[in-house]
């Protein structure tokens, strides 16, 4: 049964109390006791933590319990005929045919008082009150509005007699205990109900082998089963009232926010949870007006894999080890915002992947990210540039070879095992190798010149700027390596349909290469907007190599758009038309200029005259474009 306590603020009303929590035989009554106001919080502290389940009390203790703890109340209101019996005392004592009378309480001891006046034939002024401060200056308020009586508490009546007011204390007596007590016999019934439901609801979800977590709708985590226990490995006291946030740092917090809020499910969602990769499901508890908290589900997966501190740092050593993280990747423009969120979505699945896109656009960098946002981000980052080697030296990069295996180093497939394998440029594999990584995608491992395969446990993330359907049907590229690498597939734009973030990654490769040659530089607001409006058709490479030639070329601190012209036509050359002549500006207007140049020998009149320009602003274009001198003779 549930436990009761009853606190009283008169030693009168205990003994009116005592003998009637006898014929309540479905109560557990703790105590019955006076208590003073100024100990009144404490004392329900120490009840809660002996398990008290409901408090019976009344007036000014029973908004102080309210406040102080979470028990369920029962507030004690003074009964109607208690209250008549009083009124009719005091109208007689008046002689008065319809006396004004204040009734002075704290606003939770009286009930509706509406038919009083009807009834009784008074004029009854309420003068309801939170605190005990506002008591007194009730009465001089009653008295100033024409009371010519008083119902309150001790302090009231007192207040009263010295003013000469006649006045009667305000009752609780034996019909309002007895009214008590009914609604916490009620209330304990409901009490006990939800307790047996809740056992039986405990032992059901004890026996599931999936963690259940019940989380309310503030976020707080309010019961877990034993299975979920065992998951996090925390005791109920590491876990219960907490936020749930905080007991499962890797829950996205709006996440769950959608979830509470808006009734959004999240499905499948993978975290790191004691060294094991666990699926995570969130699903709103739906209530009338919004969601009353949500279930949170977890089923146990795979161990996760560290590998010791000696090999990981002869593994940072020889650079396999992902630097980027998805905080450093700008995501403004709606052209890559799609693909970095499916990019961090799929990336703690130990799925493969593939991503697509020009030379230069980040794969390399995705590859990176998607490495440590997975469950294997403690583990080695292996890349390769499939492109970069023979056929034959590539074969045995990747897997070794089994009669040599003793004597050499270990194979990258090996150094990638339990991480993370980036082969760029995979359409560049040779067919036999292909058909290897097939292999070691499905989980299996097989060295050059073995046919006994090995288990692994490798991540694949496969890149590249061809067509692979092409590569397909021209017979250069498996379909089944294709078909395993390519569920999951992100594609990433070239950096000319994300003008937005330009300037970022300008700022971002600046910054490098002024920290690594200690020169540091200021680009002009024009050289910024050239900057900006520059297609880049070496993407993300052509900006590192750019910002790299500005910080080593500089001979001065502020950076112009004519400087950093020069660079990118540096570094992005056309040919002369009609010549094999090699121009180092990219801008239209340029080749054509040089090319009339060298048509007219260097003379600029005839050049100008032609192009309908003046001389002086022809030589303001050769000074914009930076045309050399060799093109003006």
């Amino acid at each position: 049964m549930a436990k009761v306590a009853i606190l009283l603020p008169y030693l009168e009303m205990c003994e009116i109390a005592r003998p009637l929590v006898g014929d309540y035989r479905n109560l557990n009554v703790m105590c019955v006791e006076y208590s003073k106001s100024d100990r009144i919080a404490q004392r329900v502290r120490e009840l809660e933590r002996q398990g008290c389940e409901l408090i019976i009390a009344r007036g000014l203790h029973a908004r102080i319990i309210k406040a102080t703890v979470e028990i369920p109340l029962v507030e004690m209101r003074v009964t109607t005929q208690e209250l008549g019996g009083i009124i009719l005392e005091l109208k007689r004592e008046l002689g008065l045919e319809r006396p004004s009378i204040g009734l002075i309480h704290f606003d939770n001891m009286v009930g509706d008082t509406a038919r009083l006046n009807e009834l009784l034939g008074i004029d009854l002024r309420r003068f309801p009150v939170k605190q005990n401060r506002e008591l007194l200056p009730s009465v001089e308020q009653a008295v100033r509005e024409g009371c010519r009586a008083v119902i309150g508490g001790d302090l009231v009546c007192g207040r009263a007699q010295a003013l000469g007011l006649p006045s009667r204390f305000l009752p609780s007596g034996k019909e309002s205990m007895i009214d008590a007590l009914d609604t916490a016999a009620r209330m304990c019934y409901a009490i006990d109900l939800e307790k047996s439901n809740s056992r039986q609801m405990n032992v059901m979800l004890d026996n599931i082998f999936s963690g259940i977590a019940q989380v309310d709708s503030g976020g707080v985590i309010r019961r877990v089963n034993r299975a979920g226990y065992n998951i996090l490995g925390l005791r109920p006291d590491q876990v219960l009232g907490l936020p749930a946030a905080e007991v499962l740092p890797g829950l996205s917090g709006q996440v769950l926010e959608d979830t509470l809020r808006e009734g959004k499910e999240a499905y499948s969602l993978v975290m790191d949870i004691q060294r094991r990769a666990v699926m995570v499901n969130v699903a709103p508890i739906p209530a009338e007006d919004g969601q009353d908290g949500a279930i949170l589900t977890f089923q146990e997966g795979q161990r996760i894999i560290e590998m010791d501190s000696e090999l990981r740092r002869e593994l940072y050593l020889r650079g396999y080890i992902a630097k980027f993280t998805f905080e450093r990747i700008y995501d403004r423009n709606p052209d890559i915002a799609p693909a970095v969120a499916l990019a961090k979505r799929v990336a703690k699945y130990p799925a493969p992947i593939l991503l697509t896109g020009e030379t230069g656009c980040g794969k390399n960098m995705m590859a990176q990210c998607i490495h440590n946002e997975s469950m294997a981000k403690g583990n080695a980052f292996v890349p390769l540039d499939c492109s970069a080697w023979l056929p034959e030296t590539l074969d045995n990069m990747l897997f070794g070879n089994y009669t040599t295996k003793k004597d050499s180093p270990a194979c990258m497939a090996e150094l990638a095992q339990d991480g993370t394998l980036y082969l760029n440029h995979v359409e560049a594999l040779p067919m036999e190798t292909q058909y290897k990584l097939l292999s070691l995608v499905q989980g299996r491992f097989l060295h050059n010149g073995s046919n006994r395969p090995t288990t692994a446990n490798v991540r694949v993330i496969a890149a590249t700027d061809a067509n692979l359907i092409a590569k397909i049907e021209q017979g250069t590229f498996r379909s089944d390596l294709y078909y395993a690498v390519s569920a999951l597939t992100v594609e990433l734009p070239p950096l000319r349909r994300c003008p937005e973030d330009v300037l970022n990654w300008v700022d971002f490769y600046l910054e490098t290469w002024q920290d690594r040659y200690k020169r540091y530089v200021h680009l002009t607001n024009g050289a910024r907007e050239f900057l900006k409006k520059y297609d880049w058709p070496g993407n993300l490479d052509q900006v590192n190599n750019v910002c790299e030639r500005i910080v080593l070329l500089t001979e001065k601190r502020s950076i112009d758009e004519v400087f950093v012209r020069r660079q990118l036509e540096r570094v992005t050359p056309r040919l002369v038309p009609g010549t094999e002549k090699t121009v180092v500006f990219k801008d239209q207007k340029g080749v054509e200029i040089a090319a009339l140049l060298r048509k007219y020998g260097g003379n600029r009149e005839k050049v100008a005259a032609e192009l309908g320009v003046s001389k002086t602003t022809l030589w303001r274009y050769i000074k914009k474009y930076g045309i050399e001198p060799d093109f003006t003779y």
